[in-house]
């Protein structure tokens, strides 16, 4: 579906097919927040999916910077449809782009210093464990960026997952719901079977994968 297909399909189901209580603007928000819980519930059985990709350089230092350019994700001047809400993965990378090693997630800045390659998410920086000189990959889920649900010139669909864009309407619909001071039991168990469906396809979609099983020596991250 495209954005103003979604648009139209949402003002279908709560019965407001004009702006006199239900505006543009209040549209925004409502499928605003649905694609968000979309992305989410997705992002959190195949963070992929949605995933940006960003690399850059980074020399002779223990924090990088997520608000100012090269690695600009956060802060308040950051890029509509580039802020960062999940980060999935920071890796080392080759000038040709291939995997060195995996920087390891940590909570805090004790396990920082225990941990091989290890770093931690902390406000607008990334902490590493050592001073580091390195050409890195990092890989987030951003934040989407839908300039006007109802532009009817926009003819592309809203992304891939066409099948499942009726969960962003519903997911709205919940919303609009609680402003309406009504639940539409239909509306949530359509929402909660949708879901469902969504979530045995991600699980699903590549027919193998599930099946597989990655072997590792106990060496073979040359610990020794």
């Amino acid at each position: 579906m495209t954005p103003s297909e979604i648009a139209s399909y949402f003002r279908d189901l709560v019965d407001e097919p004009d702006s006199t209580f239900l505006t543009p603007a209040n549209v925004k928000s409502y499928l605003d927040i649905g694609y968000t819980q979309l992305r989410r519930e997705v992002s959190n059985i195949d963070p992929l999916i949605y995933a940006t990709v960003l690399e850059f350089d980074i020399t002779g230092t223990r924090s990088i910077d997520l608000t100012s350019s090269p690695s600009q994700v956060l802060g308040s001047t950051v890029a509509n449809g580039a802020r960062m809400m999940q980060l999935i993965s920071l890796e080392s990378i080759s000038s040709a782009g291939d995997v060195i090693h995996a920087y390891n997630p940590v909570a805090n800045m004790a396990s920082r210093g225990a941990v091989r390659f290890a770093y931690s998410w902390q406000g607008q920086a990334l902490k590493l464990g050592s001073e580091t000189s390195d050409k890195v990959r990092l890989t987030y889920l951003p934040q989407h960026y839908v300039a006007d649900w109802t532009d009817t010139d926009v003819t592309t669909q809203l992304d891939d997952l066409t099948m499942f864009h009726d969960v962003i309407v519903l997911f709205a619909c919940s919303q609009y719901a609680m402003r309406d001071g009504a639940e539409n039991q239909a509306v949530l168990r359509q929402l909660n079977q949708r879901v469902a469906s969504l979530r045995d396809y991600l699980n699903s979609r590549t027919l193998e994968s599930a099946s597989y099983v990655e072997r590792v020596g106990w060496d073979d991250f040359g610990w020794l």
